[in-house]
């Protein structure tokens, strides 16, 4: 089974200026003027950026469709480091690695992908595809069925798209609150005040929890072949096991180049840092 298609770059043209219409003898105050020079710095300043950062994407695409895979990936990786990710980069990133046969680093940029678009169907599928090459089987110990749906409901959003959705939901609730002060229908207007409140208060909810696991719980893929797994950060330290290149890991504490690392199954040890790519 081959991988899915590369997807491709949606852009979305900026909407043309609307000229202002001029009323009453040509009146334009001086506010109005420096708005309008602020806007048009901004567009000056964007325009390049967004233009440039398209002929890359579009660049890529074409090496992709041509089968020159590590030219595509100089593409892409311009826009990575001109300081923007999006989902659909990393998972053609990762499609150009599938291909050369580098697994490691094509489920390392699918799971970055997922970070940012975790319902992608075609993500989660080239995802599932890769991980079938690793060579390891690590066993996760079964939980309550309760903690796995915490868990689905807990990671179904983004920490921006629960940020969007936070406060959408507290605009609602406000909104409400201003219907049941001022109308008459306040039964109906309480009830919706009160859904739209709680929602709002899970989502604020959910949003620190997602964001503080962001920050502390740092994940990585294995990106070299094989790696002995030591007792201790010391190249004279015991060998614990071995794991090879695809495998998902927690990284629990660092220590110069070393970095100890835990597998999903609880086993641990130290490994260089260099060997890890960070999702």
């Amino acid at each position: 089974m081959d991988i899915a298609s590369s997807q491709y770059l949606q852009t979305s043209p900026l909407a043309p200026l609307q000229k202002g219409e001029l009323t009453g003898g040509c009146k334009f105050h001086v506010h109005s003027i420096i708005k309008i020079l602020l806007l048009l710095t901004l567009i000056a300043f964007r325009l390049p950026g967004q233009s440039g950062m398209a002929h890359f994407y579009e660049q890529g695409n074409q090496a992709y469709r041509e089968g020159n895979y590590q030219s595509a990936l100089e593409w892409y990786g311009k826009i990575l480091s001109a300081g923007y990710e999006s989902s659909q980069v990393y998972y053609n990133i990762g499609n150009c690695y599938y291909k050369l046969g580098a697994v490691g680093r094509a489920i390392l940029f699918y799971e970055k992908a997922r970070k940012l678009n975790p319902r992608d169907r075609e993500i989660l599928f080239n995802l599932e595809l890769a991980n079938l090459r690793v060579i390891d089987r690590i066993e996760t110990p079964p939980q309550f069925f309760l903690f796995d749906w915490w868990e689905a409901v807990k990671t179904y959003f983004t920490v921006s798209q629960l940020t969007r959705l936070a406060a959408i939901l507290f605009g609602a609730a406000i909104l409400a609150l201003i219907g049941f002060l001022f109308f008459r229908e306040r039964r109906v207007i309480l009830s919706a005040l009160i859904v739209f409140a709680v929602l709002a208060l899970f989502s604020v909810y959910l949003l620190v929890i997602n964001a503080r696991e962001e920050n502390t719980r740092i994940r990585g893929i294995v990106l070299v072949s094989s790696v002995n797994v030591l007792s201790a950060p010391n190249e004279n330290s015991t060998d614990v096991f071995v794991l090879h290149e695809g495998v998902k890991v927690t990284l629990q504490e660092q220590r110069g180049e070393w970095a100890l690392i835990t597998l999903p199954d609880g086993k641990s040890g130290w490994m260089k840092r260099e060997n890890l790519g960070i999702i």
